[in-house]
């Protein structure tokens, strides 16, 4: 995948790759949006545990005040146990938090594929830090290869060199959730890779979050009481 730009300007982001104990909790990761400072506090997530900064280390070991998008920092911090702490969680600001998701939609291309994908397909997601199980929950759309045109029905299943939008679910885990952004918003937090069997089978990127699974269904309700409207006129 090409190197995305991190924004500087955007609220705080780092998924944290790294956990372990020193005179404290310490935890590691790279920045990829806006910038940290010892003196401020932030929210880790999914666990939602204020966190304030007793330490942060560059990439040269030495102490500094502040880090900003694209750097690799260690920090000892308060507020959460090493032992609560799992690869994929993520700090962040406290006034913008990550989003955590059971589900998201997304646009994909199918690399190497031994056979058909269809619903109720399982495979590794890896995304930042985070590695989950997840299931193809829904093919809602197949892409046109040059033009990129949404097919208006569903494909009835997907294969190899296929580029497809499609909604995924996290299905492993205890909390089933996920601390991701769309692509537009956060490149770094929104683009993923499948593995099935140890080999890559795709690439992707996040289109659309489900947030509130009562309202979506409350929507595909409506839609689809909109299209039988439309079909009988």
């Amino acid at each position: 995948m090409p190197t995305l730009e991190r924004k500087l300007g955007a609220p705080f982001m780092m998924p944290i790759s790294a956990k372990y104990r020193d005179m404290g909790t310490m935890i590691e990761g790279k920045i990829e949006a806006g910038i940290l400072k010892k003196d401020q506090k932030y929210l880790m997530m999914p666990n939602k545990a204020e966190i304030t900064i007793s330490a942060l280390y560059g990439e040269d070991e030495d102490e500094i005040p502040h880090a900003q998008a694209g750097e690799q920092v260690r920090l000892r911090i308060k507020g959460a146990e090493e032992e609560d702490i799992f690869p994929g969680f993520v700090l962040c600001s406290l006034k913008r938090p990550v989003h955590c998701v059971s589900e998201f939609e997304a646009q994909i291309r199918l690399l190497e594929l031994k056979s058909i994908l269809s619903s109720g397909f399982n495979c590794i997601l890896h995304i930042h830090s985070a590695t989950e199980e997840i299931t193809f929950s829904a093919l809602l759309h197949k892409l046109e290869p040059k033009t990129n045109r949404r097919s208006k029905k569903p494909p009835p299943f997907a294969k190899q060199g296929m580029n497809i939008i499609a909604r995924l679910k996290i299905i492993g885990g205890s909390a089933q959730q996920v601390c991701v952004e769309k692509f537009e918003d956060y490149p770094q937090l929104g683009r993923f890779t499948l593995r099935d069997q140890g080999q890559t089978i795709a690439i992707g990127k996040i289109l659309r979050l489900v947030t509130d699974p009562v309202a979506e269904g409350k929507e595909r309700d409506e839609k689809a009481v909109a299209e039988a409207a439309a079909g009988v006129a």
